[in-house]
């Protein structure tokens, strides 16, 4: 190799590397933009896999202990055994409210709604028996009213009572709307300093218990919770926002008034939306929820059986905030959770209770979107420099160890904080990129594989060509014969590939066989000009001489074999050196030079002994005029089980109009 082109060869390769270095900084680069572009428009797929993770990590979150403030009495199954099914009569109600008073409760919160009026209260019954079964029109008695809600009413009136209500946001307009806006704590009073604070301006339907009810209430608080959507409740909504006036929740009303604080302020501090009450700071998602920090172990509740039938000690219940609502199972007050399982919506406000009594909290920062893109573009860039010059062992540790790492700070940072940060697209990113680029340079370096393999295989092909070309010089009468050859013994081959003896002759044995081929007379440049080109007929020494190039040949590429580093090299030459020593041996064993029989000839001798034979009758010599392909065919027939393998002549048979088509297309010129 020149100077020239070995320096034209290390510019090649040079460039090469750049581009594919380039490709490869491209390509991680773009798969960063892309992750990127997730965490503004992330698909649902995607929302549900990041509150996966988001509840591992709270799942890990050190509980502290619940707070001893918020008592649960539920209408559990043993209270439903005693007392009939649910919806109770309010005058039980009644009667469990005057319990739950006469045990010191500070506030009772009812978590049901009581929209009509009580079915079963006496007054209703007979109202009921005159419309259903038309009994004569009695005028209704200005006094006949439902007396059972009254009851209830009075009973409220005693103490504080916050009753829960239903915004309807899908559906707004109903006779509620009619009635004064639900009650919210005396004294609430509401300041707002950010004006982008979450609020909700469309006029809602209302599902509101009876005015008489809500009247006698000391307060009203929303139900409503919001599941995410895989179904899962996570955070709810401390105060709505409607019209321009705050509503509580029923849990949060409960809170204000058991408290002489009564001031609250919405505000951003330090990128976070906040609720400032008294001296408490209550942080909000960017959508003014409240995130629910569960405890591991549910709140257990009292059963109303219990508190009816007076097994309370007195005074237990002394300022305390008591939730009253449906436990049973099958009352249809469930709800999924992060932690796995389902929990009723009376636990769901003892909890909200409980978070901010407790003052513990899970955060979602207005920051927090901004820093997680932060760790996207910063993972994917060094992931994709480091990537770009490391092998596979490096990129698969660095994912490993970055994507445990991204893991393990924020599960540190919900356990210590309380704040939640994603890891899913930093995580994201580390793996596509690493993935996406170690198969990137994967098949970079096959790529190059491939070329070096070509490389080699042109190389021989070359060699082939040159050592050909030697011999065809020496001897004129070749002509095609070399290019003919080759075309015999790749169409035996693949023919006899197709027969179950020979199926493990495979595509590369094949096409080594067919290379192969042009070296099968190499031998006879070690032949005498005086013998090899002699237009007579030799003596019987000077065909000795002529039948010695199978042995110069075969010894030639022998040694090339030996000293070959090159185990594809190796197996091409050996196929060579097989063809060349054998091609002149007979099926019967009366060949040369070693006079082998059968099998034990080499399966490239007994390809190309045919292929040598057919090419030598179908062309014309100067010596002889060519056959024709079926006097030809006949010959070969003829000799099947004495100079030629039975089998590839039943393989000559079936393909034999394909060596025809090549003689005529690489025929000899006529001179």
């Amino acid at each position: 190799m020149t100077e020239r082109s070995t320096r034209d060869k290390s510019l090649s390769e040079s460039a090469g590397w750049w581009r594919s270095r380039l490709l490869i900084l491209l390509t991680g680069f773009g798969l960063t933009l892309a992750v990127a572009m997730l965490s503004v428009f992330p698909p649902v797929t995607l929302q549900k896999a990041d509150l996966f993770v988001y509840d591992q990590l709270l799942a890990s979150r050190a509980m502290p202990p619940q707070s001893a403030e918020p008592v649960l009495v539920g209408i559990d199954e043993e209270s439903l055994a005693a007392f009939g099914q649910w919806p109770w009569p309010r005058y039980r109600l009644a009667m469990l409210v005057e319990r739950l008073q006469s045990l010191g409760a500070g506030v009772i919160a009812l978590d049901f709604l009581m929209p009509e009026s009580d079915r079963t209260s006496p007054e209703v019954i007979r109202q009921e028996r005159r419309r259903d079964l038309v009994e004569p029109a009695a005028a209704a008695s200005p006094n006949e009213t439902d007396s059972n809600s009254q009851r209830l009413a009075r009973a409220m009136a005693q103490s504080p009572v916050v009753l829960g209500y239903y915004l309807d946001f899908v559906q707004p307009g109903n006779q509620d709307q009619l009635r004064p806006p639900p009650a919210a704590p005396d004294g609430m009073v509401v300041a707002r300093s950010a004006e982008n604070h979450p609020a909700r301006r469309l006029p809602p339907g209302q599902i509101r218990s009876l005015p008489m009810l809500t009247k006698a209430a000391a307060a009203e608080g929303f139900t409503n919770a919001q599941e995410d959507i895989d179904g899962s409740l996570r955070r709810v909504p401390l105060l709505l926002a409607v019209d321009g006036r705050e509503y509580p929740s029923l849990a949060f009303a409960a809170l204000l008034a058991a408290s002489q604080e009564r001031q609250l302020h919405l505000l951003t501090d330090h990128g976070e939306n906040v609720l400032r009450w008294g001296q408490r700071t209550i942080p909000l998602d960017a959508a003014g929820n409240l995130l629910l920090d569960f405890r591991s172990m549910p709140h257990q509740p009292l059963s109303a059986l219990s508190v009816l039938r007076g097994e309370l000690p007195p005074e237990s219940l002394r300022g305390r905030i008591v939730l009253v609502g449906a436990w049973a199972k099958g009352l249809g007050d469930q709800h999924r959770t992060a932690l796995g399982g389902s929990v009723s919506g009376l636990d769901v406000h003892a909890t909200v209770i409980d978070n901010i009594l407790a003052g513990t909290f899970v955060m979602r920062p207005n920051w927090a979107r901004g820093v997680e893109l932060a760790c996207v573009l910063m993972a994917g860039l060094l992931a994709t420099l480091l990537l770009s010059r490391s092998g596979f062992v490096v990129s698969s540790v660095t994912m490993i160890i970055g994507t445990i790492g991204f893991y393990w700070g924020a599960r540190q940072l919900m356990i210590s904080q309380g704040i939640h940060l994603s890891p899913l697209l930093p995580m994201l990113a580390l793996v596509l990129i690493s993935t996406a680029l170690s198969l990137l340079k994967y098949g970079i370096e096959a790529h190059k594989l491939r070329l070096r393999t070509q490389d080699l295989l042109d190389a021989q092909d070359e060699i082939i060509v040159a050592m050909s070309v030697l011999a065809e010089a020496r001897d004129k009468e070749t002509g095609g014969h070399i290019l003919r050859t080759q075309r015999y013994v790749e169409i035996l081959a693949r023919q006899l590939a197709a027969s179950p003896r020979y199926a493990s002759l495979t595509p590369f044995d094949i096409e080594l066989l067919a290379k192969s081929a042009p070296l099968h007379d190499i031998g006879k440049v070690g032949i005498p000009d005086s013998i090899l080109q002699k237009p007579g007929k030799l003596t019987e020494a000077e065909y000795g001489i002529m039948q010695s190039h199978t042995l110069i040949g075969a010894e030639a590429l022998a040694r090339v074999v030996g000293g070959s580093g090159h185990p594809e090299k190796q197996s091409f030459l050996d196929y060579a050196r097989q063809m060349t020593e054998s091609h002149h041996e007979h099926w019967d064993g009366r060949g040369y030079p070693h006079q082998l029989q059968g099998e034990n000839i080499p399966l490239a001798g007994r390809l190309m002994a045919l292929a040598d034979v057919y090419d030598a009758l179908i062309s014309r010599r100067v010596y002889k005029k060519p056959f024709t392909h079926a006097e030809v065919c006949d010959f070969i027939l003829q000799k099947a089980g004495t100079q030629f393998d039975p089998e590839v002549v039943a393989a000559f048979v079936a393909r034999n109009a394909e060596f025809y088509q090549v003689a005529q297309e690489f025929a000899d010129p006529v001179e």
